[in-house]
């Protein structure tokens, strides 16, 4: 069978010409049907216009009817009263239609247009608030078991009530939505800021540059900051000074009176550059400055400056010389004398020294001399008597003379202490359960006095504290003394009655007899007692000048003697707990 359509009739492609003809040529009529209908609103409202301004010669000129070009007659424009009572009965079927449509759904919302009052329009923080958020309709009252219900949706929610559910006859007209550019975008940003009266725009973004601190800066800050600390130090001082002496009051009078002096008319490192001393010769030039002179103080030479040890520096461990054995020693003691006695012969035979007289002893005697020992043995004896003698009290004279004098020998060991000290300055806080032994105090006192340590012993009725402060070295070797070598659990052998002497602030100030006699507690048991270290690390400076006993029977007299800035050790024994207590 053959594929191709069969052939139309003649008749049937007639028809279809015929209604192609007409369908375009009606749709040609309405299109100029349209625009003559426009062309009349267009006419009306110029003539509505006009009425308004009291023109009634433009009303009386306006057409009453328009006719097209293809013979379509357009009705003529309605009056203003017409107009008005149409808009208004299209306005009150739109309110009943939305009324309906707000019954069955109360999640919609039509809202009018905004009118000329209404908010700012737009996109981003311009843009009006959303409907749903404008609805100020009172909510239906409801009982107190519907009002924690979850809100039910007024529409169907399941596919089976769906085919069942009421269609809406209702038309929402379409609001047109303005497109705007984001006003966020850092490319349109810049230049809609301007016109926009929006301030929440973002500026365009520009580089950060690098910000290199000016040479010196940091040294100044230094500099200032310790001028600062010596000056707050001074004050304390004084003010320290002061109250052991009573002038507090007139010291605050005289703090009072202290005013800061005006700036330098020059300053000292701008001097030796201006010729008459003052800051106006940089008016007149460089020229009149003492800058490019032969005399100016600025050359082409670098003065560096002098370097200043780091306070690490002290702390550095310094190399030991090599440790050598007995036998080593012994060799190398040897080599030297040999050494020693080459060149002394080397200097006798040049002539340079006389040779030493023979060392003639009883031993030797008839060997060195043989002819005079046989002819006077007992004057000879007495000679080489004589001269051994003289040798031994030459050998003492030349020891006493080496030998340090008590004087000497304090200044040495004073010497090694400081330089112990210059490594840096320690300090160690002790907590002792009891300390009423004779013994333990004599011990505590007298070993902190011979390693140079200053410091304060406090005696409290709960425990007694300890605070230490010296050279490193030294607060090893007291550590050692308090955790291992006194035992103090042991008491002393029983000595004769005697009061240990306390010195306090009345014996320091002079005034009083500056004995506070501790009572005698060596019947206390020590089986309990124990030391304890609170604390130890390293200080900047010395709190005490020395080491002093005082007794403090309550908390505030013992933060008192401590001072500011070293209560707070007395608050860290008070509550301190040893490790195998905090076990239980």
């Amino acid at each position: 069978m053959s594929s191709k359509r069969p052939h139309e009739d003649d008749t049937i492609s007639a028809v279809k010409k015929l209604k192609r003809t007409s369908s375009a040529t009606f749709i040609q009529l309405s299109a100029d049907a349209l625009i003559a209908q426009k062309r009349a609103e267009i006419a009306a409202k110029i003539a509505a216009i006009n009425s308004s301004r009291g023109a009634t010669n433009t009303l009386s000129s306006a057409p009453s009817t328009v006719v097209s070009r293809v013979g379509v007659t357009i009705p003529p424009v309605m009056s203003d009263d017409l107009a008005r009572r149409v808009a208004e009965a299209k306005r009150k079927v739109a309110e009943v239609q939305n009324k309906a449509a707000l019954k069955d759904n109360p999640y919609l919302r039509i809202t009018k247009k905004p009118g000329p009052d209404a908010g700012p329009q737009g996109v981003g923080l311009l843009m009006a608030a959303h409907p749903l958020l404008l609805d100020t309709t009172s909510p239906a009252p409801q009982s107190k078991k519907e009002r924690y219900k979850p809100m039910q949706p007024k529409f169907a929610s399941i596919k089976a009530n769906t085919r069942n559910a009421p269609t809406l006859p209702l038309t929402i007209p379409a609001v047109p939505i303005e497109v705007k550019a984001n006003p966020y975008s850092s490319a349109i940003a810049s230049a809609s800021n301007k016109d926009n009266d929006f301030d929440g725009l973002p500026k365009e973004r520009t580089g950060r540059t690098f910000r290199f601190n000016p040479k010196g800066k940091y040294v100044a800050l230094g500099e200032q900051m310790r001028q600062v600390a010596k000056l707050e130090g001074l004050k304390q001082r004084i003010a320290d000074s002061a109250k052991k002496a009573g002038l507090d009051s007139e010291f605050e009078v005289a703090e009072k009176n202290i005013r800061r002096g005006a700036p330098p008319e020059i300053e000292w490192w701008d001097a030796t550059l201006l010729p008459s001393k003052n800051y106006g010769d940089i008016e007149k030039g460089f020229s009149a400055c003492n800058i490019r002179n032969p005399g100016s103080p600025i050359t082409i030479y670098v003065q560096h400056p002098i370097p200043i040890p780091g306070h690490g520096d002290k702390n550095k461990a310094t190399l030991k010389p090599l440790m050598l054995t007995k036998k080593e020693q012994k060799k190398m003691r040897k080599q030297r004398r040999q050494a020693e006695l080459q060149d002394k012969r080397d200097r006798i035979r040049m002539g340079l020294m006389p040779p030493d007289p023979p060392k003639v002893r009883l031993s030797n005697l008839m060997k060195v001399l043989t002819s005079d020992a046989v002819q006077d043995p007992t004057k000879v004896e007495a000679r080489v008597r004589r001269e051994v003698a003289m040798r031994k009290h030459q050998h003492e004279k030349m020891n006493v003379e080496r030998k340090l004098t008590d004087e000497q020998r304090r200044e040495k060991t004073e010497n090694k202490k400081l330089e112990e000290e210059r490594k840096g300055l320690f300090g160690a806080v002790f907590r002792i359960k009891m300390l009423s032994d004779v013994s333990h105090r004599f011990k505590v006192r007298k070993n902190a006095e011979q390693m140079s340590l200053t410091g304060l012993c406090l005696f409290n009725p709960n425990f007694n504290l300890i605070y230490v402060e010296g050279a490193p070295k030294f607060i090893r070797q007291y550590k050692r003394l308090m955790l291992h070598r006194i035992q103090w659990t042991e008491a002393s052998r029983p000595r004769a009655e005697e009061n240990i002497e306390i010195d306090n602030e009345e014996h320091e100030a002079g005034k009083g007899d500056g004995k506070g006699l501790l009572p005698d507690e060596g019947l206390l048991s020590l089986e309990d007692n124990r030391c304890d270290l609170i604390w130890e690390g390293e200080i900047g400076d010395r709190a005490f000048r020395s080491f002093k006993p005082k007794s403090c029977p309550t908390d505030a007299s013992a933060r008192e003697s401590l001072g500011a800035k070293l209560a707070g050790h007395w608050d860290v024994a008070k509550n301190w707990r040893p490790t195998d207590e905090e076990l239980y």
